[in-house]
């Protein structure tokens, strides 16, 4: 072999590293993605992948154990800082001063560290030791993400789109870090009655559910009362839930449905919306969207141009 010819074929396989280094690839843990990641270059940890949360955590007890030194900074204060994919506010202590680096992608949001494993230990899923939230930057200097929940992976980095194969909508990031968009919610109730939710819903990976509503905002009470669709009331786990029966619902283009077939080939279950009295962020949201809805589509998230597709 030529030396030329050796020198670019490292180079190839040197180009090819760092694009793979950019993809996470995750297992479904019943609406709790985690993947195996390598932190600051020299430390395996699984990293539990929340695309919406504000702030990325480091586990206590996985930071002390690691032998990585990072610099940190205590709360003078402790704040107490609600992610929804573990559906608890978490008190966290210090905050991380370095910054954070996960499979050559860096943090430009903040990271604290807090008990992680202090939420999942009656838990089937794995050890979390990360939680990896919003706004990392690929290496190519881009805040952009491809989140396909079907396939199992994340991938970091700038890519073209082809608008007549995606929807596009509004990034919306709120003061807290919350992601979302204002992209319109269509739904066909299971009485035939067809109604349209407008407003923010925030994209919500630990969400077990398509879409879920919230009763606090104006909007969705209005459409609510003058549409005749009437949420009725069901018992889980001893909590009282109201929720919508839904034929379909679509956002950005895309129609979602439960399916589950009977004899003669027909749908016999929809599925539901739940209606929520409150949410759980200042922001008067209109909803969230779920990781049911996540997983029948391509979702791309530009940070750097707010804008968000879907395929």
């Amino acid at each position: 072999m030529k030396k030329s010819t050796f020198f670019l074929t490292i180079l190839c396989l040197h180009v090819c590293i760092l694009a793979r280094a950019q993809r996470i690839s995750f297992k479904d843990y019943t609406y709790h993605l985690i993947g195996r990641v390598m932190v600051n270059g020299s430390v395996e940890a699984n990293a539990m992948i929340d695309t919406g949360a504000s702030v990325s955590i480091i586990d206590s007890t996985f930071l002390a154990d690691s032998g990585l030194h990072l610099n940190l900074r205590k709360f003078k204060k402790a704040p107490k800082l609600r992610f929804p994919a573990l559906r608890k506010k978490l008190r966290c202590s210090y905050e991380l001063m370095d910054t954070l680096d996960i499979n050559g992608l860096r943090s430009t949001n903040q990271v604290v560290v807090a008990d992680l494993k202090h939420f999942f230990r009656k838990s089937s899923i794995p050890s979390v030791d990360i939680l990896m939230g919003s706004n990392f930057m690929a290496r190519d200097g881009s805040r952009m993400l491809t989140l396909n929940i079907r396939k199992g992976y994340v991938e970091y980095g700038r890519r073209t789109i082809n608008e007549k194969k995606y929807a596009k909508g509004i990034l919306t990031v709120d003061e807290e870090g919350f992601v979302g968009t204002n992209a319109p919610l269509r739904v066909l109730s299971s009485d035939k009655i067809t109604a349209q939710f407008s407003g923010i819903f925030f994209i919500d990976t630990g969400n077990p559910n398509y879409f879920s509503l919230f009763y606090q905002n104006e909007h969705v009470r209005n459409v609510l009362k003058t549409s005749g669709i009437k949420p009725y009331e069901l018992t889980v786990r001893g909590k009282e839930l109201k929720c919508v029966e839904a034929v379909s619902a679509e956002m950005l283009g895309v129609e979602v449905a439960q399916h589950k077939y009977g004899a003669q080939g027909k749908s016999t279950k929809n599925f539901l919306i739940s209606v929520k009295p409150n949410g759980k962020t200042r922001h008067d949201y209109a909803g969230t969207i779920g990781c049911n809805f996540l997983r029948e589509v391509e979702l791309i998230l530009d940070y750097d141009n707010n804008l968000l597709y879907v395929r």
